[in-house]
């Protein structure tokens, strides 16, 4: 039964891939059986559109797993061109609610009681409804206020079974595509799951707002609303409820008469402060989900999707951003190369000379001018072009300080987000230098390279022995040698094409002139049979095959 309804959604997957103009792409991962010619020839009225918005189309068609998929990829600047990641970025995750009388049984059923027990009242209207979940209001027996999240049912088993499929095509994209190699796209679609079963585990995210709140525990100008954790389980969250202005009703805030530019301090001040001196942020910061309080007061919601940094990602971060303000291009260079994977292919040269036009750009720029989420955005398309893998937290970090940037200029056009991180970055520095943390530091490098340290003579021994008796082994390894087999066989692809035609050119000649000899005995020949007719259709068809097989390997 799980096998037919894996090999029915793959097929609905290849054939939507398909339909919009990717026929292509599941070519070359080896599932072209599972396509029908009917969506191969419609899809050509697709191709009018530009590849994102093709992209775009295949997620929101192929529903909620895809869906959070394309707005993880939207985070990516570093593996997707910006046309696609700005397509990406407009995936609404918006469907229509599931029925009350769902709900209703859910809570019951998670909580262990009837509802009306619960709660004094519940909206039987939802605030808000997602792909994975939809948001109550409600009101408990005892008169607090509070959001009940109900996960949606079914949910669970569709994302699994989606899960299995990205694992599975995941792993042929690395057996039949360099790309895939490249990338690897199983460790993606594993680093994928773990963050939809977070979102899925709705204990996740309130362990998420607790942390949050610890953070700003003592600071006035931030608010997390609190979990009530005795109404909370992995498919119920009942959360505080906060009452304040969307941080996007800037009429509405100006109506009230409220501070904008205190208001846009005191987000990008939490925001940068989780970054820089928390290592754990709000990954989403965007106008829906922050509200504003009286006095400025800012109030951070759904806490799905969160940020980690350690240490050493700090450290690179703050690298980057000084090598930014200070316009020192290697320090650029050293932060960037240290946050990725950079291969052996990159020509660190030409990368150089690109970031010192980037930091040309920003040399005039006065100090408080410089936009910090854009000149970031530019460095990860540096690392799209270069084939720089950046690590996920870190473009999770790129996306929210864009937000933020985007956020901060509509309140107060004249706020610098760099003047406000400058500080915090040295305050960061300052910390790494007290003598706790350089204990501490001392401490992790001893237990990471302490057992190197001590074994390193017992196998520089091993090694000169297996020098001295002949037994080392030399690997070596052609690094274009797929190239040029690639090549190879496009040329001998070429050479087959050119032979067959000939060998076709002679048959057919022989034929013509056989049916010419022959024309004074009849038609048919050897025991009254069309040779001559099934000679000629049989040739056909062959070098028909044989051309449809060149083609269809695309090495011509």
């Amino acid at each position: 039964m799980r096998r037919h309804i894996h090999l029915k959604r793959y097929r609905q997957i290849v054939n939507t891939l398909a339909k919009h103009g990717f026929g292509f792409l599941v070519d070359q991962l080896g599932l072209g059986d599972l396509v029908s010619w009917a969506r191969r020839v419609k899809a050509e009225e697709k191709t009018r559109l530009s590849g994102g918005a093709r992209l775009r189309l295949v997620m929101e068609e192929l529903g909620p797993t895809f869906i959070k998929l394309g707005q993880v990829l939207s985070t990516r600047p570093d593996l997707l061109p910006r046309d696609v990641i700005e397509e990406l970025a407009r995936l609404q995750d918006q469907v229509p609610s599931f029925p009350f009388e769902q709900v209703q049984g859910l809570v019951e059923e998670e909580l262990g009681q009837p509802l009306a027990e619960l709660f004094r009242s519940f909206d039987r209207e939802p605030l808000a409804a997602a792909s994975i979940g939809q948001v109550h209001r409600a009101e408990l027996a005892t008169g607090e206020a509070v959001v009940v999240k109900a996960r949606r049912p079914n949910v669970e088993r569709v994302i699994r079974t989606d899960l299995e499929i990205l694992f599975d095509l995941g792993r042929l994209a690395e057996r039949h595509t360099l790309w895939g190699q490249f990338y690897k796209f199983s460790e993606m679609a594993e680093e994928f799951a773990r963050t939809l079963k977070q979102e899925l585990d709705y204990t996740a995210e309130g362990r998420n707002a607790d942390r949050l709140r610890q953070n700003f525990s003592g600071d006035p100008t931030v608010k997390i609303p609190g979990v009530y954790w005795v109404f909370t389980t992995d498919r119920v969250l009942t959360m505080e409820y906060v009452e304040g202005v969307k941080l996007s009703d800037v009429e509405e805030l100006e109506r009230r008469g409220w501070d904008r530019r205190l208001i846009a301090r005191n987000l990008a001040q939490a925001v940068l402060k989780q970054v820089l001196l928390d290592g754990f942020f709000h990954a989403d910061p965007h106008p829906g989900n922050v509200v504003v309080l009286p006095g400025g007061v800012v109030a951070f919601l759904d806490f799905g999707l969160v940020g980690r940094l350690s240490e050493e990602r700090k450290r690179q971060f703050v690298s980057l951003v000084l090598g930014l303000v200070r316009r020192n291009s290697n320090h650029i260079i050293r932060a960037v190369t240290e946050m990725g994977i950079v291969g052996q292919e990159v020509e660190m040269q030409a990368f150089k000379r690109d970031v010192d036009l980037l930091r040309e750009r920003y040399y005039d720029v006065p100090f408080g001018q410089i936009r910090l989420g854009t000149a970031i955005s530019e460095i990860l398309d540096l690392a799209f072009r270069y084939r720089l893998r950046i690590p996920t937290e870190l473009t999770l970090l790129a996306k929210a300080l864009i937000t933020l940037e985007g956020v901060v200029r509509e309140l107060d056009p004249g706020l610098s987000i760099v003047a406000i991180a400058e500080p915090l970055a040295h305050t960061l520095l300052r910390r790494r230098l007290v003598p706790g943390m350089l204990t501490r530091t001392a401490r992790e490098w001893a237990l990471d390279y302490g057992g190197l340290l001590l074994d390193l003579p017992r196998k520089l021994d091993g090694f000169l022995d297996k020098l001295v008796t002949g037994d080392a082994i030399l690997k070596l390894e052609h690094q274009n040698l797929e190239r040029a087999m690639s090549h190879l066989d496009r040329i001998a692809n070429r050479l087959s094409f050119s032979l067959v035609l000939l060998a076709f050119s002679i048959v057919t000649a022989g034929l013509v002139i056989g049916s010419a000899l022959g024309a004074d005995r009849g038609r048919f020949f050897f025991w009254s049979m069309p040779v001559l007719e099934l000679a000629f259709l049989l040739a056909t068809l062959m070098v028909a095959y044989l051309i449809w097989a060149i083609i269809r390997s695309g090495r011509f």
